[in-house]
């Protein structure tokens, strides 16, 4: 499973930051946020749009754009859209 930087995952690793205990300062709503793991998918968009196709060599390309979340720290961080955009390229053959 995927591990951050701090050691903590989904299914392995820390459960929490290896460091000194806080929470003295009233911040524990903050830390907890930090500490519990979230490991939940998020759903985004994708749509292709085909600009040329070559019958004879079975060729399809086009453009695509994607509107997916960013990750979320496993859950310590709402998400940002993040917008991608490019070319895409087939070969299709007979099997």
């Amino acid at each position: 499973t995927f591990l951050d930087p701090k050691g903590r995952g989904a299914a392995t690793g820390y459960d929490t930051a290896v460091a000194l205990p806080a929470g003295s300062a009233g911040d524990e709503e903050e830390l907890a946020k930090e500490n519990a793991k979230v490991a939940a998918g998020s759903v985004g968009t994708i749509a292709f749009k085909v600009a040329k196709v070559n019958a004879e060599t079975g060729e399809v390309a086009g453009v695509f754009e994607s509107i997916q979340p960013s990750d979320t720290d496993l859950g310590a961080k709402a998400p940002k859209d993040i917008k991608t955009s490019g070319v895409w390229y087939a070969q299709i053959a007979q099997a």
